[in-house]
C-alpha cells in the first residue's frame, strides 16, 4: 500500500478514535458549559489536524468522513444534555468507521484498477 493511502487510513483511525475518546470523556459530565468547553477543544483540534493533513490526505473519502466527524463531534456535544447516552454515541461512531472503512476499501483497488487501465490503453486512448 503506498504511504498516501496508508496516510489516510491512519488519520480516518485517529479521527474516529478521537470521537470516540470525546463520547467516552462527556459519559461522566453534568454540567453542560463542560460539555461546551470540551466540545469546542474537541473541534478545534480536530479541525487544525485536518487543515494540517488536508494537502498529505490522497481520497476524497477521508477528507468526506474527517469533516463528517468533525460535524458529529460538534453536534453531538451540543446535544449532550438532551442526549445523554455514551454507548448508544460509541455505536453510532463505530457505524460511521465502518461506513468509512467500507467505502475505502472499495474506493482503493477501484482506483487501482482504473490506473491499471488507463496504463493499458494509454492516455490518448491508444494501445
Amino acid at each position: 500500500m503506498p504511504p498516501l493511502k496508508r496516510r489516510d487510513l491512519l488519520v480516518g483511525i485517529g479521527f474516529s478514535a478521537v470521537n470516540a475518546g470525546a463520547h467516552l470523556v462527556w459519559n461522566p459530565i453534568v454540567d453542560y458549559w463542560q460539555y461546551v468547553v470540551t466540545t469546542l477543544v474537541f473541534v478545534s483540534a480536530l479541525t487544525f489536524w485536518l487543515i494540517k493533513e488536508w494537502r498529505r490526505l490522497d481520497l476524497f473519502i477521508t477528507k468526506f468522513y474527517c469533516g463528517a466527524v468533525i460535524v458529529d463531534v460538534f453536534a453531538e456535544g451540543l446535544l449532550q444534555h438532551v442526549h445523554h447516552c455514551a454507548v448508544d454515541n460509541l455505536m453510532c461512531t463505530g457505524r460511521m468507521f465502518l461506513v468509512f472503512f467500507a467505502a475505502w476499501l472499495l474506493v482503493y483497488p477501484l482506483e487501482r484498477w482504473f490506473q491499471a487501465r488507463k496504463t493499458v490503453i494509454g492516455p490518448d486512448g491508444g494501445v
